[in-house]
């Protein structure tokens, strides 16, 4: 209860629940203030006369260029060479040209610091709106305090000492194929306080997130991949993130201890209270939430240059491999399973008849009793069909009846239990993120086909394919932006042969725990191979696939997915294209699929049945079977036997991920 009685003061104190209010008059009222506290100007003689001087010293020291005032500024260097601000809200800067011009924000920083008017509503003086300036600006000009008194900021200390973290942690929280805004992996930063040591999920966690207001899968990744989606940093008990993630979504987490010392931490603290007035223009690929959680470490630990070292493309998992290679930044490493893991951890442990008494539980039938069966260790099963009766509905509000019962029964039950049992965590489920691979990926390849050889190249922007080492991310999973294929034919022009602009595809085993779908979906371009006037072409269509399904595995066994993966789907397919009679196809897709990753190797075979009969086209199918070979992470080989209505191929590939 005193944890919960701390947490509302802090959401209380915090700036960001006024400057979040709907009243849109605070906010214009906030932004008012600021303009004023910017352009302030003292009345005071003395104090005129020292705000000037200090001014000047600014100036002549360059202060406005040094790398920790950038930093808290978010400025970047552009293209041509100019600096900006990343933050994309006006209430960040005192001036009005702060966003790109850093010497005009800090001489407006400073006289705000001089503010001597009366502070209206509940906003707060500059000095403790941002602590992390003050400090800064006080320890390089000297502040004397004579002639500039330092405001007391109750609401800031109270906040300050309730958080006290004795170190910090970035915590990455693995793939979710089955939403969308969960399928990049996600990191976090979690505020390690010592006096909850042994109770660590009273620690509180700094996120930094999109904040969507439509979660239509389309409109979501388009708004996601052209910053259409505002981002804010904000502050939450950790509980409520493991609940989230590691309960309801089923989500390993990996926890890394940062070495900060006690300066580095304060200025953390006091930069993250800077930042809840800060909005920023959220990008999937590059500006996402670990990109931020780079810019602020950077700000609380100034010898970091992590941002700096991201490409194009950032990624939660190798933000965590930056964070590695810092030397000595790292100091430890913790995994924490989530609760389907936990389940599935204490089901591979049981005996057949265990499973089976297990199997028969789970029905949640009140009716069932817990057999009296010799070798049946009775709590490892009464614990596994608890946690599995939670997994089902912790996050639901409509419980059958028969199930809360049945629930209720079998607490009193294992609560007369005493035997024990042991079982093993010592493998994790998910591999660490700092295992992925790169996640850009070039391909040459060469072949025969039915219409003669061919060599091609292949450039993918991102993410993972099915064939790609599954170790640090979703296995047998597909995540991929614009994989774009280009394809010359002996003798002939090269030919634009496909680009997959978005393809996700998740291949989750169906039980009776989780019963996860599996889905496939791409768009963009795809080559249709056609017969016309008794020859054989080839165009590129439009291509739009969507398909649905099951998948299984002997995912319980003591070999977990030993036999490989089967899936069964069915969906849609419609290519539009003046090829086609009626200027597209578009039918019922059927498909099968089995996969099967060993050591360095993975198989792959799939084949899929397309019904263009309602479009007035002619039926066809695809088929496909490949066999990988990774070196390592970032080389591949792969052999390719492709087939479908009038067309044949093999292909030969290399692949380099970078």
């Amino acid at each position: 209860m005193f944890q919960k009685f701390i947490f509302l003061i802090i959401i209380f104190l915090h700036p960001i629940v006024i400057l979040a209010s709907d009243n849109p008059n605070i906010l214009e009222l906030d932004l008012s203030e600021l303009r004023k506290q910017g352009a302030f100007e003292p009345q005071n003689p003395i104090q005129k006369e020292y705000l000037a001087g200090l001014l000047k010293r600014s100036k002549d020291i360059s202060l406005a260029n040094e790398r920790h005032w950038l930093r808290i500024l978010r400025f970047k260097k552009g293209r041509l060479g100019s600096y900006t601000s990343e933050v994309d809200s006006e209430s960040y800067f005192f001036s009005s040209e702060g966003k790109y011009n850093a010497e005009k924000e800090l001489e407006a920083t400073i006289r705000a610091f001089f503010y001597s008017d009366q502070i209206q509503n509940e906003l707060m003086h500059p000095q403790c709106a941002y602590p992390e300036r003050y400090h800064w600006l006080k320890m390089k000009l000297e502040f004397d305090p004579n002639r500039l008194a330092q405001i007391e900021c109750p609401r800031f200390e109270t906040w300050k000492a309730a958080l006290n973290p004795e170190s910090l942690s970035v915590v990455f929280s693995s793939y979710y194929m089955q939403a969308p805004s969960s399928m990049f992996g996600h990191t976090l930063i979690k505020l390690n306080n010592k006096e909850n040591e042994h109770s660590e999920l009273l620690d509180y966690g700094v996120n930094y997130a999109a904040n969507p207001v439509e979660m239509n899968a389309l409109y979501y990744a388009y708004l996601g991949l052209t910053g259409g989606y505002p981002g804010k940093f904000s502050l939450f008990p950790y509980y409520l993130k493991v609940n989230e993630y590691n309960d309801f979504e089923s989500r390993d987490l990996w926890e890394y201890k940062l070495k900060l010392n006690v300066e580095e931490r304060e200025r953390f603290i006091r930069h993250l209270w800077e930042m809840s007035r800060a909005d920023f223009d959220y990008f999937f690929l590059n500006e996402n939430c670990s990109y931020h959680l780079l810019e602020i470490l950077e700000v609380a630990k100034k010898d970091l240059e992590l941002s700096d070292k991201t490409g194009w493309i950032v990624s939660p998992p190798d933000t965590i491999k930056l964070y590695i290679n810092q030397e000595g930044l790292v100091v430890s490493k913790k995994y924490r399973s989530s609760l389907y893991s936990k389940i599935h951890y204490k089901v591979i442990e049981m005996s057949e008849v265990e499973k089976s008494e297990f199997w028969d539980l789970i029905q949640f039938d009140p009716n069932r009793l817990v057999k009296d069966k010799p070798n049946i260790r009775k709590t490892l099963v009464i614990d596994a069909v608890l946690d599995t009766y939670r997994y089902h509905y912790t996050n639901r509000e409509n419980i059958p009846k028969n199930h809360n019962d049945f629930y209720k029964k079998l607490l009193v039950t294992r609560s007369q239990l005493t035997d024990d049992y042991v079982y093993s965590e010592s493998v994790p489920r998910s591999t660490p993120p700092e295992l992925s691979h790169p996640l850009s990926r070039v391909a040459t390849s060469f072949g025969t086909s039915s219409q003669g050889s061919f060599a091609e190249f292949k450039a993918r922007l991102a993410y993972h394919d099915l064939l790609n080492v599954s170790s640090g991310h979703a296995p047998n999973s597909e995540l991929v932006f614009f994989d774009t294929t280009v394809r010359a034919y002996e003798n002939k022009r090269p030919e634009f042969t496909s680009m997959s602009v978005i393809k996700l595809i998740s291949i989750n085993p169906y039980n009776s725990i989780s019963k996860d779908f599996s889905y496939y979906f791409d768009s963009g371009i795809q080559t249709a191979v056609y017969e016309s006037k008794d020859q054989i072409h080839r165009r590129p269509v439009g291509n739009f696939d969507f398909r649905y399904g099951y998948s299984f595995s002997n995912e319980f066994s003591k070999t977990p997915m030993s036999y490989g993966i089967i899936s069964f789907m069915a969906g849609v397919k419609a290519q539009p294209g003046a090829v086609f009679e009626n200027g597209s196809r578009y039918g019922l897709n059927l498909s099968v699929m089995y996969q099967k990753e060993f050591g360095a190797w993975k198989v792959f075979s799939g084949v899929t049945g397309q019904n263009y009969q309602l479009s007035g086209n002619k039926n066809t199918y695809y088929v496909s079977n490949v066999l990988r070979y990774a070196f390592n992470n970032a080389n591949e080989f792969r052999i390719e036997i492709n087939a479908e209505r009038y067309y044949e191929e093999i292909m030969f590939s290399y692949h380099y991920l970078f």
